[in-house]
């Protein structure tokens, strides 16, 4: 027993020396005021600097893309504009800054009330939250994890390509909001949680929806949805929902917490809900990966302030862990 149990701490050794410390996650929970509060976005061009915290989103993870909610799509359709990036900064002095990814404008989407939702491709991501050596490990973890994953059982629908996969780190420093989504159509109904949300302007929001997921086609008949945040401490029922992107429909009796009507679109929603959006579905564009939605805001009431369960990535979180300590 004793040899047995040497070897295993052996392995751990060698993989720590190999990968990095095992608990850094790819992802992390957290419990944040809505909205953070912790970490500034900023984008960054021949024309200044620009903060866009509350309008930055993912809207396709093959090829990833990023849409950020702007007054005119003009600045980077021109010649000059090809050096431009987006910075993570901590919103705390001294503003350490944490991460920093190049964007390449593909093409823009105007918005109903003024503005342009711009896209943009990724590349040539940089992580400073932790050291250099110690992100290039656990980079190196999680493709050999990929790898095994891709093998497995359940293989991922998407296979992200590794500088991709690396933006989207950097993407994820700043936390993400996990809300579930409540969708009917006639006598179908769902409900599924997502992280691809978020505001790109004054009254829009967006939502990139997985192109294989069973809620899409209920969402596009029916044209409205209601995002209801989530408590951190309801984060497992959000998680268990996550089954709900494999069915058509499900039997509302059968969800493991009670519902109450939304106020103006009376759709299915939580109890627990911390805050409610009810959406207008407004244009679908295909993403590759994702089909891209973007809505108009009909309703939005805040029931109870409290931590929603939000997602950052692993480095991020640790690097909040080590600034609180000191």
């Amino acid at each position: 027993m004793q040899e047995i149990n040497l070897r295993k701490r052996i392995r751990r050794r060698l993989a720590s020396l190999a990968f990095g410390p095992q608990e850094f996650g790819q992802f992390c929970n957290l419990g944040l005021k809505d909205p953070q509060s912790d970490i500034k976005v900023w984008l960054v061009g021949t024309n200044g600097t620009r903060d866009v915290t509350t309008r930055n989103v993912v809207t396709a993870t093959r090829p990833l893309s990023i849409g950020i909610g702007l007054e005119d799509d003009e600045d980077f359709r021109k010649p000059s504009s090809n050096q431009v990036f987006l910075e993570f900064r901590s919103a705390h002095p001294p503003e350490t800054l944490l991460g920093k990814v190049s964007l390449a404008f593909t093409d823009s989407i105007p918005l109903e009330e003024g503005g342009a939702l711009c896209l943009f491709r990724t590349h040539h991501p940089a992580n400073f939250c932790q050291a250099r050596t110690l992100v290039w490990k656990r980079y190196l973890n999680f493709s050999y994890a990929q790898w095994k994953n891709e093998r497995g059982p359940n293989p991922p629908k998407v296979r992200m390509v590794a500088t991709e996969l690396h933006s989207l780190f950097v993407f994820y420093i700043c936390p993400r909001p996990v809300v579930l989504v409540s969708v009917v159509d006639g006598e179908a109904g769902n409900i599924f949680p997502m992280d691809l949300v978020g505001p790109i302007g004054q009254g829009q929001f967006s939502i990139a929806l997985h192109a294989t997921s069973k809620g899409l086609p209920l969402i596009e008949r029916s044209g409205r949805i209601a995002l209801s945040s989530v408590p951190i401490s309801k984060m497992s029922l959000a998680y268990q929902m996550g089954q709900n992107h494999n069915k058509a429909s499900v039997c509302w009796s059968s969800v493991p917490f009670p519902l109450i009507a939304s106020p103006s679109f009376y759709l299915p929603i939580p109890e627990f809900a911390l805050r409610v959006r009810e959406l207008q579905l407004v244009k679908v564009r295909p993403m590759g990966s994702h089909v891209l939605i973007i809505c108009r805001v009909m309703a939005d009431n805040a029931f109870v302030d409290g931590l929603q369960f939000f997602q950052a990535h692993g480095f991020y979180d640790e690097w909040r862990r080590q600034a609180i300590l000191h």
